[in-house]
């Protein structure tokens, strides 16, 4: 298969601002990609080459938008590898003032065996930080 990763996927969310501060609180890079003839796409970037788009809840109503037909504020549930430990998981968690709602736990995750820890964002998306067991 040709396919060799992802390249970005698309929250809708209930307040663009609350979100993009919520990821930069924790460390991701914050983009607005200028996109010719539409406004600027806010996004949360994944190392160099894959970003999260964030797109506001009346998003979906105005005319020509492509995107999914229903996209719902608090629908995504999603892992992201750390490249850490555990614990550095932990004590961000714990600097910026975020429970953590599962975990640390073992997971089955795209590579295999992981240990885990899941919470939610502003929106109640489901956030998971996964991380391998280093060689």
């Amino acid at each position: 298969m040709p396919v060799k990763g992802i390249d970005h996927w698309v929250m809708v969310v209930g307040d663009v601002e609350t979100t993009l501060a919520f990821y930069q609180r924790l460390g991701f890079t914050i983009a607005w990609e200028p996109r010719p003839g539409r406004a600027d796409m806010p996004t949360i970037r994944i190392g160099e080459a894959q970003k999260i788009n964030v797109h506001a809840r009346d998003w979906p109503d105005r005319l020509g938008y492509l995107g999914a037909r229903q996209p719902s504020v608090g629908g995504a549930d999603f892992c992201l590898e750390w490249d850490g430990t555990v614990q550095e998981v932990l004590d961000l968690l714990a600097r910026v003032g975020i429970k953590p709602e599962a975990g640390p736990g073992t997971r089955s995750c795209a590579r295999g065996p992981s240990t885990s820890v899941y919470f939610r964002d502003p929106d109640d998306n489901l956030v998971e930080l996964t991380v391998y067991p280093h060689a």
